[in-house]
């Protein structure tokens, strides 16, 4: 990760080496939560994610996005966007929005990812023309207008910096509109989002290691 591009060899993809030596293979309750704990680093570090959809990675240059023509799908992981080593925020200036800030589809009263976002209201925002300050037909319905209301930037409507990964057990709920209440809940809308198929092993694992952050 690192700067403009995820993924561009700035920082080891190893985000989190913390628990190496507790990958064991012991029966006592101290050494099984220890061994879960190692797994879900381990899952961080190397579970391979298609990354598609995502604003400010995949689309176009135009729009906000990585490269001119956009990238459909890039194959990251974890560290893609917490990239920071034994931090895991996100170093890159590049705005992202994973979803979370996407209303409700088709009048469902949960987003993509399975997030309950029926509660927050629905914004449409439209780009401005250039010459004559009047609205454009450029326009998006988002639930959070994201960085746009820092910066004015369109292409950011939506779009958010990720968070510092430590100290999450006491940072309850998730997400910039806490819409996951718990951590088990937004490790549950990644594997939704990304359509990652995890077992539920996996995901406690990974729980279990995000806890101890």
């Amino acid at each position: 990760g690192g700067l403009v591009t995820p993924g561009d060899g700035r920082f080891t993809s190893n985000i989190f080496n913390l628990y190496d030596t507790w990958a064991l293979n012991t029966e006592d309750d101290q050494s099984a939560a220890r061994s879960s704990i190692a797994h879900g680093e381990q899952l961080f570090n190397t579970l391979q994610i298609p990354i598609s959809g995502v604003a400010g990675i995949n689309d176009d240059v135009a729009a906000g996005g990585l490269v001119k023509g956009g990238i459909p799908m890039l194959q990251g992981t974890c560290g893609t966007c917490h990239d920071t080593p034994s931090v895991g925020n996100h170093s890159f200036p590049t705005p992202l929005n994973i979803g979370t800030a996407d209303p409700s589809p088709g009048n469902r009263s949960v987003n993509l990812g399975g997030l309950d976002v029926s509660y927050l209201p629905e914004i449409t925002v439209c780009r401005k023309d250039a010459g004559t300050g009047l609205p454009t037909n450029d326009c998006k319905t988002i639930t959070d207008l994201g960085q746009a209301l820092i910066d004015g930037r369109f292409d950011h409507v939506g779009k958010i910096k990720g968070p510092i990964l430590r100290g999450l057990a006491g940072r309850a709920p998730y997400f910039h509109n806490g819409s996951a209440s718990t951590l088990m809940e937004a490790v549950n809308f990644y594997d939704t989002r990304f359509n990652l198929h995890l077992s539920d092993k996996d995901k406690n694992d990974l729980a279990a290691f995000l806890r101890t952050l």
